[in-house]
């Protein structure tokens, strides 16, 4: 770990206010926004089914349609200039995760979840980007220059441990090397399943050996449940929560990664103002970022908030 007299003093930081929140909450979700306003009710209203146990094999195929027809809006906005590649291959993904629910659905016949299927590898297979490496989706460039204004005084220190919790393809793993965890003996742990698509893994392993980073990280596949455990507790001075986003899930990746930090070691949850699904469904990062930080009042210094939510842990 870094000498505690490099790291700034625990207290109240000027990270710039509500309204510079704000803007920055506005101008990422503009950018992800990328579903039809007619569509995502309706994708609303189908994840409800779904999560009813709901549908039959006489709603599928309009849900079918609706996403090709999707899919061809979000192509033609793309090729306009309206939208950029991370955008589409958002919006992709977003269709692309209902109807693998949908394929699971156990009151569908076999012949119409093989449809789905079908056409989940007809359209649907995740695209690499026109960007340096193997990479599916960019979720991370939008913040690249916050987390510099806030962490990028750790660029150097020595000894610097840290963790990534949902590392997808190493898009963000590979920056936080390259940017923040420069100093000698620094390292970085990256927790993932590896079970979002066949390629995921080989993708990630590409990645963080085409940038140049395998020396400084440690990959750990599984569940973050099963593997955060294993980790020593107040070993840790950096802590990045991307993983799973139903509401339990991230209560205990923060508990858990809350137990790896050092005294003023730093948290960030991504996605806390992520409002694709209504609080109700339960598949939203923010409920459960909430809980937690009302949970530890008193016992942090709140960094930022906007759409991810940065704390340093009390504590000396």
């Amino acid at each position: 770990m870094a000498p505690d007299d490099c790291l700034p003093p625990l207290g109240r930081t000027d990270y710039g206010g509500p309204e510079t929140s704000s803007v920055r909450v506005r101008q990422i979700r503009q950018r992800m926004a990328v579903l039809s306003d007619a569509f995502r009710a309706s994708y609303l209203d189908w994840f409800g089914c779904l999560r009813a146990q709901a549908l039959d094999d006489v709603d599928v195929p309009i849900i079918l349609e609706a996403a090709v027809a999707e899919l061809k809006v979000m192509e033609a906005r793309y090729r306009s200039g309206q939208i950029v590649e991370a955008a589409l291959a958002y919006g992709r993904e977003q269709i692309r995760g209902l109807l693998e629910r949908v394929a699971t659905q156990g009151s569908l016949s076999a012949a119409t979840k093989s449809r789905v299927r079908h056409l989940l590898t007809d359209s649907f297979q995740p695209q690499l980007l026109d960007l340096p490496g193997r990479y599916t989706q960019d979720w991370f460039s939008y913040h690249e220059s916050h987390w510099l204004q806030h962490f990028g005084h750790l660029a150097g220190l020595p000894g610097l441990q840290a963790v990534e919790v949902g590392s997808y393809e190493g898009r963000s793993a590979c920056w936080i090397v390259q940017h923040l965890l420069t100093g000698e003996g620094s390292r970085l742990v990256c927790v993932e399943p590896f079970q979002e698509h066949d390629e995921q893994e080989w993708n990630f392993d590409y990645n963080v050996r085409l940038a140049g980073c395998a020396g400084k990280i440690v990959k750990l596949r599984g569940r973050s449940q099963q593997v955060l455990p294993f980790l020593a507790e107040e070993s840790v001075d950096f802590v990045y929560v991307d993983g799973s986003h139903m509401i339990l899930d991230v209560l205990q990746d923060a508990a858990m990664c809350w137990r790896l930090l050092r005294p003023r070691g730093v948290l960030v949850f991504d996605d806390y103002e992520h409002t694709l699904f209504p609080d109700s469904f339960g598949m939203s990062a923010g409920p459960a970022i909430r809980a937690f930080l009302s949970l530890l009042s008193g016992e942090y210094e709140l960094l930022f908030k906007d759409w991810q939510v940065a704390l340093r842990k009390g504590g000396q």
